[in-house]
Formats: C-alpha cells, sequence, structure tokens
C-alpha cells in the first residue's frame, strides 16, 4: 500500500508547479530583459519558492477542514475503499482551493 505522501504528491507538485508558473508569469509582464531581468532573478524565484510553500500549506489546511466537515473520513475512503468519487472530491477541493491561493497571489 503507498503511503499517504506518495498518493497526494501529484496533486501537491502539479499546485505548486501552477503557483510558480503563475508568479514568474507575473513578474515577466512587469519586467523585460532591458530592465534588468537577469538583476532581479534570484528575489523572483525566493518569492516563487515561498509563494509555494505557502500555497502548499494554505492547501493542506484547507483539506483538513473539508475533511473535518466531512461525515466520513476521506483518507478511509481513498485508501482502505477505493471510492473514486472521493477522489474526485478530493481533486475538485485541491483545483479550487489552487485557483484561490493564485488569485491571492497575484
Amino acid at each position: 500500500m503507498k503511503t499517504k505522501t506518495a498518493k497526494y504528491s501529484f496533486v501537491v507538485m502539479s499546485c505548486m508547479l501552477s503557483i510558480i508558473a503563475i508568479a514568474q508569469e507575473n513578474t515577466l509582464q512587469t519586467q523585460s530583459i532591458d530592465n534588468g531581468i537577469w538583476a532581479n532573478l534570484s528575489e523572483g524565484l525566493v518569492a516563487s519558492a515561498i509563494y509555494s510553500i505557502l500555497g502548499i500549506i494554505v492547501l493542506m489546511i484547507g483539506f483538513k477542514i473539508f475533511d473535518l466537515i466531512t461525515p466520513f473520513n476521506l483518507n478511509a475512503e481513498i485508501e482502505d475503499k477505493n471510492n473514486t468519487a472521493a477522489g474526485v472530491i478530493v481533486a475538485g477541493i485541491m483545483i479550487a482551493l489552487g485557483l484561490i491561493v493564485a488569485a491571492a497571489i497575484l
């Protein structure tokens, strides 16, 4: 049986990459090569890493809150019972929270 970390790693990585892409797109829209984008590259990478970590924390807190308000345990439904519907619910929650976090970063 796979661990919880391995099961959710794909979701976490995809959310992290989307947050990084949005942050970098925002940085690239406000700067050009003539304005010294290479000079500010380290600042952008640090900001992207901070936003990624913050986004993952917010996603996990949101998932735990949603897990608490549901009448069943989402982890048990997905792992033990192989409930596809519960997996789709979790994916929808992660996407929705990811969009909210991305909009907050912008």
